[in-house]
This record gives structure tokens, sequence and C-alpha cells, in this order.
């Protein structure tokens, strides 16, 4: 029991830490200390394969493409994937999942089911695993009467359709 609260605290912690506005994709990274990234997307999207990331809002230490990050260095990982869901018609479902180099992770997954039309909600995936130096992480989506639903506002931050956070624990 300690040692799942102890993950939980440092998930809890990463999701507070690597959401936080300050930090931005430094200009000169550090050369030593953690491996993290923070992907986003401002874009709606339909469920049904790979979730699109435009916003590379922090990103030490790996790499990363419109539907991917890859890591440099081989170590454990929490990996945290938290689409915003809305249903578009009564019983919109959505599942989403993480997979690694196009496979899919045991128990990564998860479904939010909603029963009325615009009805929206935050679901959450996490895991934490070993991972190689060029293991490739994408998060996928399936579903119906559902999108992944991005806010833009002028007077508030944006809220984006998914959030995509990595980190090393070292």
């Amino acid at each position: 029991m300690k040692n799942l609260q102890s993950c939980l605290g440092i998930s809890f912690l990463a999701v507070g830490i690597l959401s936080s506005p300050a930090l931005a994709i430094p200009n000169n990274p550090p050369t030593q200390g953690a491996s993290f990234a923070q992907l986003s997307s401002k874009v709606v999207q339909q469920p049904g394969g790979f979730v699109q990331f435009e916003s590379k809002d922090s990103l030490v230490r790996m790499t990363a493409t419109k539907n991917s990050v890859t890591v440099t260095q081989d170590g454990s990982y929490l990996i945290i994937a938290s689409p915003q869901v809305t249903a578009t018609k009564d019983g919109g479902c959505l599942d989403a999942w993480i997979t690694v180099n196009s496979k899919d992770v045991q128990n990564s997954g998860v479904r939010i089911c909603q029963a009325k039309t615009g009805n929206t909600n935050v679901v959450v995936s996490q895991v934490i695993m070993y991972l190689k130096r060029g293991d490739t992480i994408q998060v996928k989506t399936s579903g119906k009467n559902s999108k992944l639903d991005a806010i833009l506002s002028a007077k508030s931050p944006n809220i984006p359709s998914i959030i995509l956070t990595i980190t090393a624990l070292y």
C-alpha cells in the first residue's frame, strides 16, 4: 500500500509540476537531470487512431513528432494521458490507451461513456514502465458519438483536447 501511495504521490506531483505554465522548453536544456515531456493539442479530434499533438509545452532530453514522443535514455517512466472528452450524441463513449513502439500497453486503457450530448469530462490513463532508448510512446483512441474537445478562450488559458505528460523516474 505504501508503494501505491508513493506512486500516486509521484503521479500527482508530476501532473502539478509538469502542467505548470512556468515550465517551458528551455533555450539551453540542462545536460544532467531528469528527462520529461509535455505535449498538448488545441485541436478538436475525432476518435480513431493516434492522437495528434501540435504543442510541445515542455521537452527535455526527449524528441517529439506530431503524434509521438521518443525517449533518449533507458529508465523507468511515468506516462499520463488526459483527454478531454465531449459527447456529440447521447450515450457517446471513448476509449483511450497508451502504445509503446506501436504495441498496446496492457492495463493502460480507459473508457468514458456520457449519457447526455454536450457532457464534457477528462479521463486519465497512466502507467509506470521501463523504457529503453529509442522507445516511442503514442496515444490511441476509439469510440463513437464523442470527440476530444479543445476549449479556446481569450479570458483564460486554453483547455487542450489532450495533455500527454512523460517523466523519467530516476
